[in-house]
């Protein structure tokens, strides 16, 4: 028995040199550690701001995938110089478009737990369980840019591996929630 938890794609453009995340080690407090690099940076910082201006055109809020997706990205890069690798381009785009989480201090068991911070496009990068027809696409020197496109995949809670979308299978099945929501 498949589950969709969603119909709907949702397609994008994001305008600007597509940039990795991890790419030199730094020397922070004595330790040598990855830090994303000022390209990164610019770009997650670009990228975010874009999303926010997709969130206020759309009337507040952008969709939120919180079930299995295909995400497909098409990058077209300002030039052959510092050429990224597909890998590092895909891991950065999937970070950034997830939702982002802070420590705080937690008075209950005096220790830190994970809170949410900002939601975005996708509740967790784990959820993306097919990148097939992601590539760079190109060059085009006047409008460098990604292409994304997600798609909500069924969840199948007999073939499923996560164990955090086999229960919540198994919730939607229990509880007798409508097998698709809009």
């Amino acid at each position: 028995m498949s589950i969709i938890i969603d119909k709907e794609s949702f397609a994008f453009i994001i305008e600007g040199q597509p940039a990795t995340k991890k790419n030199s080690a730094v020397m922070v407090a004595r330790r040598a550690t990855l830090l994303p690099s000022k390209a990164y940076r610019r770009y997650e910082k670009m990228f975010r701001a874009e999303l926010c201006r997709m969130k206020f055109e759309r009337g507040g809020d952008l969709p939120h995938f919180d079930g299995p997706v295909q995400l497909t990205a098409h990058y077209y890069l300002e030039g052959r110089a510092h050429y990224p690798d597909l890998n590092g381009l895909i891991q950065a785009t999937q970070d950034i478009i997830s939702d982002e989480y802070k420590l705080v201090y937690d008075s209950a068991t005096g220790g830190r737990k994970r809170q949410k911070y900002r939601r975005w496009i996708l509740a967790d990068d784990r959820l993306v369980k097919s990148l097939d027809g992601t590539c760079i696409a190109g060059i085009d020197r006047q409008r460098p840019r990604v292409e994304i496109l997600i798609r909500p995949l069924p969840l199948n809670p007999d073939t499923e591996t996560d164990p955090a979308l086999v229960r919540m299978a198994k919730a939607h099945m229990t509880q007798e929630l409508p097998l698709e929501r809009r």
